[in-house]
């Protein structure tokens, strides 16, 4: 049991930085190949949270954001 709360301590620690800069998400699919975007993938931008579905995405987007709409839910 000891063991266990310091784990769920620090699972709330992540949740709460998550949200804490950009807020949620602002688009479900990824704004450069339209797949579902993932959380940890992330970029915080004027409008809010932007996420993508991989690393690759998240670098091409940052590149050239003029390139690629993002959706709103």
């Amino acid at each position: 049991m000891k063991a266990l709360i310091p784990s769920l301590l620090l699972a709330l620690v992540s949740i709460t930085a998550v949200f804490a800069k950009g807020g949620p998400p602002i688009n479900e699919a990824c704004p450069v190949d339209g797949k579902k975007g993932r959380l940890i993938y992330r970029t915080f931008g004027d409008e809010g949270t932007i996420i993508f579905c991989s690393v690759e995405c998240m670098e091409a987007y940052k590149k050239n954001p003029s390139a690629y709409k993002v959706v709103a839910k």
